[in-house]
């Protein structure tokens, strides 16, 4: 499948390294200043008038993945970019589906061998309150490369898409004249043309799912080697010439459920868990091509969303009978899957390594989300904004900047585009909500923000009620229709808030709503303040009944029924 295309780069460009109002001053600052913040008091229920719905099953334009390369011509013009620490440098994203950061060695919570992601921050720095911009791909990777939260793109489901006027990361390193890539296995993960994300890309890349990945497993009978997936962007990277820069994204899938990829372990395992985990989504595989199996499904949400509710998932029930045994295993055999995946970035560091500008490489790790492993009654993702799923880990290796870093200023996805083009000498594009992370990355400053957050979720987002948080230390608030758990929770429409004093509960187990009214009512003014104030509308979606089943069987199934 090819495309060729060319568009003129719209959202005026600032100096490269300009201050953002919304970065420097946090999300209450911002909206202080500009007045939109409402009055102490204001009747919490005043939100923005509802989006455009849409009708599923109509043929406008349907989202309906499948594997490809899909190509668009550079920019005609081009100009060199300013003074940057890292001026012409490599820059390689790499986005990580599901991964929590307390499984990365590196934070040292696990006693967890991922060697090559823990090297990444050895050598840079590490984050260690970064927080995703949503609780699932398509809007996390939305808000990475345009520098955009959800409420300012108005990506905040499934289906929305990316609209034309907002820049992404690629489309401005391209007018910098860098070569750009961009590479993932076929999934249902958000990170394609459908959606608006293929723009800035010279060269994007989706390939079936290799066997040795969960997407792909049991296909062939022999597993591939580790790190399989980067093989397609090691390609690429081996074809451009070291005089001109390159901008490459990966975004890897092998830590995603279901997280086995072969039937190891399935005979010793007495819960069945490993067993369901290797048939999940395959009960059809003999109809599709090659018998490629496709992802499976053990559903992460309560809500009804793009799909009508189909009853409880089989994985779902089989841990509410087991309990806790069930648990551990589903617990390790995600803890495995981490620790394969960790493979992929070492196939890419040995890919950068071999075109020989490691020393002017740029690189940057980040999850798109973390998965609950049953936190708080929530299998995977997609429902809930707990820590265990909107605390990212996030690691930058720059050259020039102080190796074995450890950051602890609150920071979002939103701020990594900025950041990158700091460093490169790139001018940022007017009117993103992120901020130049370089300051804390050298020890100059010591916070760029004061709050930050994580918007919208798998279902469709009809109306005002946008479920969400807000956090703003010591404070996280959590707006999702799964509650808050045994504690008394208050309502905003009709969606339960929960509040969490995190230096007192981290675990985020007693909600204090009820007992601080005056600090929900003030996170949920600055979050209604700037949702009026951005007023982002998304490019609203249909999406293929492939695609919806697609959806259903790499754990988005909208059902109900989710273990306690």
């Amino acid at each position: 499948m090819m495309r060729s295309s060319q568009r003129r780069l719209p959202g005026g460009l600032t100096p490269a390294g300009a201050s953002v109002v919304l970065g420097l001053l946090g999300l209450g600052g911002w909206l202080i200043a500009t007045g939109l913040s409402r009055r102490p008091g204001a009747d919490s229920s005043s939100k923005p008038p509802p989006s455009q719905d849409v009708t599923l099953g109509s043929p406008t334009a349907p989202v309906q993945g499948g594997a490809g390369v899909f190509s668009q011509a550079g920019p005609e013009e081009t100009e060199k970019a300013g003074a940057g620490r890292c001026a012409g440098c490599d820059v390689v994203l790499v986005t990580v589906c599901s991964l929590r950061r307390d499984h990365v060695g590196v934070y040292g919570k696990l006693d967890i061998s991922t060697p090559h992601m823990d090297r990444v921050a050895q050598e840079g720095a590490r984050f260690e309150r970064a927080v995703a911009a949503s609780n699932f791909t398509l809007a996390s990777l939305t808000a990475v490369l345009t520098g955009r939260f959800g409420s300012t793109t108005g990506v905040t489901g499934w289906d929305k898409g990316l609209t034309e006027e907002v820049p992404t990361l690629p489309e401005v390193l391209g007018h910098y004249g860098y070569q750009t890539g961009g590479f993932t296995t076929d999934a249902p993960s958000g990170f394609r043309p459908d959606y608006g994300l293929d723009r800035g890309f010279q060269h994007m890349e989706i390939t079936p799912p290799p066997p040795g990945t969960p997407d792909g497993r049991g296909v062939g009978g022999v597993d591939a080697p580790a790190g399989a997936v980067v093989s397609p962007a090691a390609q690429w990277l081996a074809k451009h010439s070291e005089d001109v820069p390159v901008f490459l994204m990966l975004h890897s899938r092998t830590a995603h459920f279901p997280f086995v990829v072969n039937t190891k372990g399935v005979q010793e395992d007495e819960t069945g868990i490993t067993r369901l985990l290797f048939e999940a989504g395959r009960t059809d595989a003999a109809t599709r091509p090659g018998e490629q199996a496709m992802p499976g499904m053990a559903g992460g949400t309560q809500q009804q969303g793009i799909v009508e509710i189909q009853g409880p998932d089989p994985l779902q029930v089989r841990v509410n009978e087991v309990g806790a045994p069930a648990v551990a295993v589903w617990k390790q055999r995600y803890r495995e899957a981490v620790e394969r995946m960790d493979g992929d970035i070492g196939a890419l560091w040995r890919a950068l390594e071999a075109r020989g500008r490691l020393n002017r490489t740029v690189l940057v790790v980040v999850a798109d989300h973390g998965e609950s492993l049953n936190d708080h009654g929530e299998l995977l993702h997609g429902d809930a904004f707990h820590e265990g799923v909107i605390g990212v880990p996030l690691m930058i290796r720059a050259p020039g900047l102080p190796a074995g870093r450890k950051v602890s200023a609150l920071v979002s996805q939103v701020d990594i585009l900025p950041t990158i083009l700091d460093l490169v000498g790139a001018g940022s594009p007017s009117g993103i909500d992120g901020q130049s992370m370089v300051g804390l990355m050298d020890g100059s400053v010591e916070s760029i923000r004061a709050a930050t957050l994580s918007e919208g979720g798998v279902a469709r987002q009809i109306g005002p009620q946008l479920p969400g948080a807000v956090i703003a230390p010591p404070w996280a608030l959590l707006k999702q229709r799964r509650g808050c758990g045994t504690s008394t929770m208050v309502l905003d429409g009709d969606i339960p808030v929960c509040l969490y004093r995190m230096d007192e509960d981290p675990g985020q187990t007693r909600s204090v709503a009820s007992q601080q009214p005056e600090v929900v009512r003030m996170l949920l003014d600055r979050w209604d303040g700037f949702r009026e104030a951005r007023a982002g509308s998304g490019k609203t979606l249909d999406l293929s009944p492939a695609f919806v089943e697609a959806l259903q069987k790499t754990g988005y199934d909208f059902s109900t029924g989710v273990p306690q």
